[in-house]
């Protein structure tokens, strides 16, 4: 009989709850690239539809339905080495390149939503050889900055990218910069190093003016390490990534909106990209490989499980955000892309085959969960008698030498049918594993992708 309460009460509950998921991090399975491999190097949304990726290699690629959906609009003629981007509105934006050896190719600009390109030649005083940073202030204003081993500069437009004045070239303050963060028209950081080589030490400039005077708010003591990207969780409180050279690295950190700063211990790791949700919760990624993240504004860190050689971050809100790497990933409430088929509590925990088989490119896994009574009579301080019957759930796909390639489902579901796709994206033909597993259950079927 007791039992018999206990279904009718969950189930009653279950509808209500299903869908209040915690906000996380997954992969966009259509957005370009392949996971574990290379990356991209900046990323621009202007609302939460609407944003572009570039890549080293002359790329740039576009969604207009929330990263969904991703478009290849345009490959250089002109050159490679895509190192930065920036829109003002949804067709005039800006690209900042690494090409060497011709200054007319630092900074390209479109009006057609990035179809097409132009070089930008309006720019007065000494030209930087390469623009890393770009931050866009507003419909009209933007500050760009570079390059990361030499040339220190910052230049600045008040007319949507058409002509820029240099407002920083001072060698004694800095001789590299990466990246620049503006949080209004006059006030803003930049941040480099002090050596043009990159063995130099890591360096913060602030201007409260718009560019007309620079000062050196700080220099770390180590040498072999520089700045790379900038993250404000608030509008006091914000955090710039720092790459070594080797060894034990540090993470900067401002509670007085970029007036002083100190360093945050991290660990051994090549860091690039930094992003922060708010004050405390915040995200590290970078060429050594895996996502790490902290929970209290930078004291400890650990392993997020999510993303690969990431280098950008975009927030909007406290719920949404995106982040490109290896990939571009999304902040959201989950879960996303899974679809509850039936609240009608299956026998057995189940993993089905997926359909179609071979597929191209997409395929759709259905899996059961079921209730594991074990749980329903105890459980933690606070816990509803809903909230105990839910367990966590991972979906993970598997290339044929077992390598961990996407992580579908990593979420903690209620009792019921669910149907997720997968899109194989950029994947080659071959035969690739699913493997559902859950505390007391765990399955691996087979699949095959033919294109």
């Amino acid at each position: 009989m007791k039992t018999k309460v206990l279904f009718f009460i969950i189930c009653s509950l279950m509808v209500q709850t299903i869908y209040s998921q915690s906000y996380q991090w997954r992969l966009l399975t259509d957005s370009p690239g392949k996971t574990g491999e290379s990356r991209f190097e900046d990323m621009h949304f202007i609302n939460s539809n609407t944003g572009w990726v570039v890549g080293y290699s002359g790329e740039v690629f576009r969604t207009n339905n929330a990263g969904t959906n991703w478009n290849l609009i345009f490959t250089s003629t002109f050159g490679s080495e895509f190192r930065s981007v920036g829109f003002f509105d949804s067709n005039t934006g800006l690209i900042g390149t690494l090409i060497q050896g011709d200054s007319n190719k630092i900074l390209y600009r479109t009006i057609n939503g990035g179809s097409n390109w132009t070089a930008v030649t309006n720019i007065t005083g000494r030209r930087p050889q390469g623009i890393c940073g770009i931050s866009i202030v507003n419909e009209n204003l933007a500050y760009a900055c570079g390059r990361y081993f030499g040339s220190g500069r910052v230049i600045k437009t008040t007319d949507k990218g058409v002509s820029w004045n240099l407002v920083l070239s001072d060698t004694s303050l800095v001789r590299t910069l990466i990246d620049c963060y503006f949080w209004s028209p006059d006030s803003g950081i930049a941040v480099g190093g002090s050596l043009p080589n990159l063995m130099g030490s890591a360096v913060v400039l602030r201007t409260t003016n718009g560019g007309s005077s620079w000062q050196r708010v700080h220099k770390t003591t180590r040498t072999n390490e520089w700045c790379w990207k900038i993250s404000f969780g608030s509008r006091d409180v914000g955090f710039v990534s720092v790459e070594r050279g080797g060894g034990f690295a540090y993470i900067l950190k401002t509670t007085n909106n970029g007036v002083n700063w100190i360093d945050i211990p991290f660990r051994e790791y090549d860091e690039e990209g930094i992003g922060f949700l708010n004050e405390n919760t915040g995200w590290v990624g970078g060429w050594t490989g895996p996502t790490y993240q902290t929970t209290n504004g930078g004291t400890n860190w650990q392993l997020s499980g999510w993303g690969t050689n990431l280098n950008r971050f975009r927030f909007f809100s406290d719920t949404l955000a995106y982040a490109v790497g290896d990939r571009v990933y999304k902040y959201s409430r989950g879960p996303v892309g899974i679809n509850l088929t039936s609240t009608k509590i299956p026998s057995s925990f189940s993993l089905h085959q997926n359909y179609p088989n071979p597929f191209n490119p997409i395929t759709k896994i259905k899996f059961d969960v079921t209730l594991d009574v074990r749980r329903l009579p105890y459980g933690k301080a606070g816990e509803t008698l809903a909230s105990r019957s839910a367990q966590d759930v991972k979906l993970i796909i598997y290339d044929a030498l077992g390598k961990e390639i996407e992580t579908l489902v990593n979420e903690n579901l209620f009792p019921g049918s669910y149907e997720v796709d997968f899109n194989s994206g950029n994947l080659s033909s071959g035969v690739y594993f699913y493997k559902l597993e859950t505390e007391r259950f765990s399955d691996v079927k087979r699949m095959i992708l033919i294109k």
